[in-house]
């Protein structure tokens, strides 16, 4: 992510001076037992089980390439923390925060004419509607997280 921390940190910025109540989370190419509430990802983790705590018309963002080795995001232990071997991929955790929060989607600061060329990009898109990390891309973003289901 190290080339987009600049646009993600400002939308993070303009996201926190617009909504009177947004938690934000951080996590290393996917989502699997622990989400962090602090970008280091070290001292404040926060349990995805915990998530049904929050009310179920949340507005649930992820922002990430979504681009790691197929592993990371199928097996279930795939992920990097030693800490985190449940017995759950990253896919069914997802498909868990997408089953819970039905105003969920993904933002993706890779260009779009890109994703057809990494396999987990294709997998989380059959999870998440996705978008583009562009203007026009959080223009279609906001449209879908205000539609009514």
């Amino acid at each position: 992510m190290d080339p987009y921390i600049g646009i993600v940190q400002t939308l993070f910025n303009y996201s926190r001076a617009q909504f009177k109540d947004l938690k934000t989370f951080f996590f290393h190419n996917t989502i699997y037992d622990t989400l962090w509430e602090d970008p280091p990802r070290r001292a404040k983790p926060f349990s995805i089980d915990e998530l049904v705590r929050l009310a179920p018309e949340t507005r649930f963002i992820m922002v990430g390439d979504a681009s790691m080795a197929p592993y990371e995001l199928m097996a279930t232990d795939g992920s990097i923390y030693v800490e985190e071997r449940s017995g759950k991929s990253s896919l069914d955790r997802l498909t868990f925060i997408a089953k819970t929060f039905s105003h969920s989607i993904w933002l993706n600061p890779v260009p779009i004419d890109e994703w057809g060329y990494t396999r987990t990009i294709s997998a989380i898109r059959e999870i998440f509607p996705m978008f583009e990390l562009t203007l026009d891309g959080l223009e279609k973003a906001v449209a879908q997280l205000m539609r009514k289901n």
